[in-house]
């Protein structure tokens, strides 16, 4: 309630009041106007008849709204005019100066405690005015009454006071408590709101019905059912949407809840939809009031939904536990690889020593040749191990894809039937990507012949085509290691082939190592190819079907960087020494030092030789103004090659560093954004490649 409605109210009760008065003193008047006239009182009759006449037009002008203090204040007149008159003439025995004492009772109930002092005071003035002007003027008589009038006035004042300040607090209170009220009614309005929103926002569909009808639903509910809001249920009829066949158990269930006044069991029961489609829900039910009436309250859960979500979280799972199958598959192979490659450059380094002490002519020479080649092929089985890890060893250059298909096409064509037609398709202006180009080759040669395999000695076709394309978020994330990789532009290779296909099971394991549906075959081909993909950043995608063919396609990310020519010939190579200039050989096997060692030695360079990379920093520190370059093995205790190499740069960026390993360049990190070496050299290494890769990186120096 407003201030100004709470004003009309009190208004109109202080008016009510007012006129009660008003026919109390009408009736007072007449009954002391009678008795005064029959006992001979003539001009006190007059006077009252007087008043009668002016307090009857008093309450006739209160039903016209007449205003209320002035109304309160010609009241009080009426009883000031009365009791002066009786006062003069002394009223019945003499005694008129009584009726005085009640004049501030009248004032102060009736007008208030200040207009009714005022009323007091303006009395006393009309009496001590009007005395003198009387024949039985008696003015110790009227001090007399005046000592007695103050305290009936005090008295009077305090009572009138005291009644002001009960209905004061009778107002606060009253207020208090409207205000109180109105909070509450406002907070249980706004939790009425918050409650209504809060089951709207439910992931769960939520009703109420009553008599068979529904009162309530939550948009989740009108979803469940296929409407289009909540105002197409509510007011239907809830077996409506239940099957027929749970109609019984449907109203079964209603009927125990009513009579026992318990929640129902979890039921799980079909509910036709909007569509006329059939829905498994698990329903439970409660007995609730709304609104002062009985109710129940449903909330439901579509199953379905339910299980489809159980089938994604298994199938996510077993991605998962997959993918952690392969990581410590691959960093298993991966060790196993580098400690072998190791292994590999000391044979087979020893083995060329060998060749070059016993002379081409010596029979041992031909068995010498064997181990050579004999590492060679051990060396390949460990780059398949590598690359299926991800850390094959890749000498990182740009390349065109365009091209290198290319140069490919006589390979890539003996490496299938005559029974199989070859097409390439090439995107025009493909920009470059960072890579090695043996591990790329061997990639699309691995796509090509498993799709030759799969097509056998039936008639058929392979398609070999490249693109670009700018990759988003969510087109990454699905592809075999695409959810580590950026958004941008990538270069796509493309091998597609008519083939038998293959099953959802079978692509499920077609990149497990040692797996393979060949008769021979080591199972790595199509593993290597993943980890060649990893080591360079990029993702795998396949298509495949039971008799549709099969579709590889592989995602590689766009350089900016230009295509280099190289310009070295095998003669330059052959005939160029070393001129005794030095050489830093860092490496933390006694075997691998000893092999590279003897091949600079016979190469013509002073050698220092550290085991590992804090002493190689050191000798670096002492010899860099005589190093020509730096062997520097990359996995090392102590110091790695790479902190060894950054403090090395940071001694003198002018000596050149090749990196040795049975790892990637890539595997580095830090490489790839920071620092770079000159030169990289792969374990197990022979004497001309080493040879190659010193005259390679002394001659850019050079120019």
């Amino acid at each position: 309630m407003s201030f100004a409605e709470t004003w009309v109210v009190t208004t109109g009760i202080q008016m009510q009041m007012l006129r009660r008065c008003l026919l109390v003193a009408i009736a007072f008047v007449a009954v002391f106007g009678m008795a005064n006239l029959m006992a001979g009182l003539t001009m006190l009759a007059v006077t009252e008849l007087a008043m009668i006449v002016t307090l009857a037009g008093l309450m006739l002008w209160s039903h016209f709204n007449g205003p209320l203090g002035l109304l309160k204040n010609l009241f009080i007149l009426h009883p000031v005019v009365l009791f002066s008159t009786l006062f003069f003439a002394g009223g019945s025995y003499e005694i008129g100066f009584i009726w005085s004492f009640g004049i501030p009772f009248i004032g102060c109930m009736v007008a208030g405690v200040r207009a009714g002092l005022i009323w007091s005071l303006l009395y006393v003035v009309i009496i001590a005015a009007g005395s003198p002007f009387f024949s039985d003027f008696d003015l110790l008589k009227l001090l007399y009454i005046g000592l007695a009038y103050v305290p009936f006035t005090m008295i009077a004042l305090f009572t009138g006071y005291a009644m002001e300040k009960i209905g004061a607090f009778k107002d606060a209170l009253l207020d208090d408590t409207t205000r109180r009220l109105r909070h509450e009614e406002h907070a249980l309005n706004e939790s009425r709101f918050n409650h209504r929103a809060l089951l709207d926002m439910m992931p769960y569909a939520i009703g109420v019905h009553r008599d068979g009808r529904w009162i309530y639903c939550n948009p989740a509910a009108a979803r469940l059912l296929e409407a289009a809001g909540p105002e197409e249920i509510i007011g239907t009829n809830i077996y409506d949407y239940a099957h027929p066949e749970d109609h019984a158990r449907l109203q079964e269930r209603v009927r125990h809840m009513a009579e026992s006044g318990r929640p129902a069991p979890v039921l799980e029961l079909a509910v036709v939809r909007r569509s006329g489609r059939d829905v498994t829900i698990k329903m439970q039910s409660s007995p609730v009031m709304i609104e002062g009436g009985p109710a129940v309250l449903v909330t439901a859960e579509d199953t379905s939904e339910r299980m489809q979500q159980d089938q994604e979280n298994h199938a996510l799972k077993a991605q998962l536990e997959h993918a952690q199958r392969l990581e410590s598959l691959g960093v298993l192979a991966g060790g196993i690889a580098h400690d072998f490659n190791n292994l590999l450059t000391a044979i087979m380094g020893n083995a060329e020593l060998a060749q070059g002490v016993v002379g081409i002519k010596s029979p041992a020479n031909t068995y010498l040749g064997h181990i050579v080649t004999t590492c060679d092929h051990a060396a390949e089985l460990c780059k398949q191990m590598l690359a299926y890890a991800g850390k094959g060893t890749y000498a990182l250059e740009v390349l065109d894809i365009n091209e290198m298909i290319r140069s490919m096409g006589r390979l890539i064509r003996a490496s299938v039937g005559k029974n199989i037609a070859l097409k390439i398709k090439l995107y025009p202006d493909l920009p470059g990507i960072e890579g090695d180009a043996a591990q790329i080759q061997q990639l699309i040669l691995n796509f090509i012949v498993n799709s030759a395999d799969a097509i056998g000695a039936a008639a058929g076709e392979i398609k070999v085509s490249s693109a670009v394309r700018e990759m988003a978020r969510n087109e990454l994330d699905p592809l075999y290691h695409g959810a580590e990789l950026p958004t941008g532009q990538y270069v796509i290779i493309e091998v597609r082939d008519t083939g038998c296909g293959m099953d959802a099971e079978l692509q499920a394991k077609i990149f497990d190592p040692f797996f393979t549906t060949k008769k021979t075959g080591s199972g790595l081909g199509l593993s290597a190819v993943l980890g060649i993909v990893q080591g360079h950043k990029g993702a795998v995608q396949l298509f495949s079907a039971p008799g549709k063919g099969t579709v590889f396609r592989v995602y590689l990310p766009v350089t900016d960087q230009k295509v280099k020519e190289k310009m070295v010939t095998t003669m330059e190579v052959a005939a160029w020494r070393g001129d005794n200039g030095m050489v830093l050989v860092v490496d933390d096997d006694q075997r691998v030092r000893t092999v590279a060692e003897t091949f600079l030695s016979k190469l013509d360079f002073d050698v220092r030789s550290a085991e590992d990379g804090q002493q190689g920093v050191e000798l670096f520190e002492r010899y860099h103004d005589q190093l020509v370059a730096v062997l520097l093995d990359m996995t090392m205790p102590v110091m790695g090659g790479v902190e060894a190499m950054a403090a090395m740069r940071a001694i003198d960026r002018t000596v050149p560093i090749i990196l040795v390993s049975g790892y990637s360049e890539v595997d580095a990190g830090t490489l790839l954004t920071g620092d770079r070496p000159d030169g990289f050299l792969q374990k197990p290494f022979k004497a001309m490649v080493l040879k190659s890769v010193l005259y390679e990186i002394t001659h850019q120096q050079a120019s």
